[in-house]
């Protein structure tokens, strides 16, 4: 863990979530200087104040795409698709299979995506999906709130949005065509939502997301918790 106290920090940086005039409240931000930068990625230190007081320092990286503290910087898209009137054991969703380098093995995710300026949360889940996977969602039916990712080494934040997918739509019949940025490799796989969606991730040689597995422990443990309650009197 990151905190080790070092000496009183000064304000090397002001971005919009650093106050210009030190709080007395704590625990505080107090100052953040950078440390290096790429295309992509920005480290930077943080100089903060503890609950009790104590100044300490903490590593962090950040998106340089990043635009502010209060938004989500990506979406990720959790896909349901469905045929009309059709019932409810019959939904499916899509998973994406793509080689990270970071962790030197691929990986199993639901489909992701950065959010453009100017977009929603529901606008960027839309475009990806279809982007990413092929498939033309009809709505988003519901959005989160933002949430974080890795909170003890980026300041990365997302926001989860369910994307509907009418399967009777014909641009989602047989295999949509994937309209990929230069240098991405992604492979699609449509499974069951209700049924296996966890034997799959257990059964296939990709490293699960965290939250993906998250996700299908969870359901799987709704199923079984629901069916436990419907055999009470």
């Amino acid at each position: 863990t990151q905190t080790h106290p070092t000496q009183t920090a000064t304000m090397s940086e002001n971005p919009s979530h650093v106050p210009s005039v030190l709080s007395s409240t704590v625990p505080r931000i107090d100052a953040i200087k950078p440390v290096a930068t790429t295309k992509w990625l920005s480290l930077k230190t943080i100089s903060y104040t503890d609950q009790e007081g104590k100044p300490r320092e903490w590593d962090v990286a950040t998106r340089t795409t990043k635009r502010s503290p209060d938004s989500p910087d990506a979406v990720i898209i959790v896909p349901l698709l469905r045929r009309r009137g059709g019932s409810q054991s019959d939904v499916e969703t899509l998973l994406v299979e793509q080689y990270r380098p970071p962790v030197g093995r691929t990986t199993v995710e639901f489909p992701a995506g950065l959010i453009d300026e100017g977009e929603s949360p529901e606008e960027a889940a839309l475009r990806e999906l279809r982007e990413e996977t092929g498939y033309v969602g009809s709505s988003c039916s519901q959005a989160s709130r933002e949430v974080c990712m890795s909170p003890g080494l980026t300041d990365e934040s997302v926001s989860l949005v369910l994307v509907d997918v009418d399967l009777d739509d014909p641009r989602n019949a047989g295999s949509p065509q994937q309209n990929l940025d230069d240098g991405e490799h992604v492979t699609v796989r449509r499974v069951g939502l209700t049924a296996g969606l966890r034997a799959a991730l257990d059964g296939g040689g990709c490293m699960p997301i965290e939250g993906l597995y998250l996700f299908a422990l969870g359901l799987e443990l709704g199923i079984q918790l629901g069916s436990g309650d419907s055999g009470k009197n």
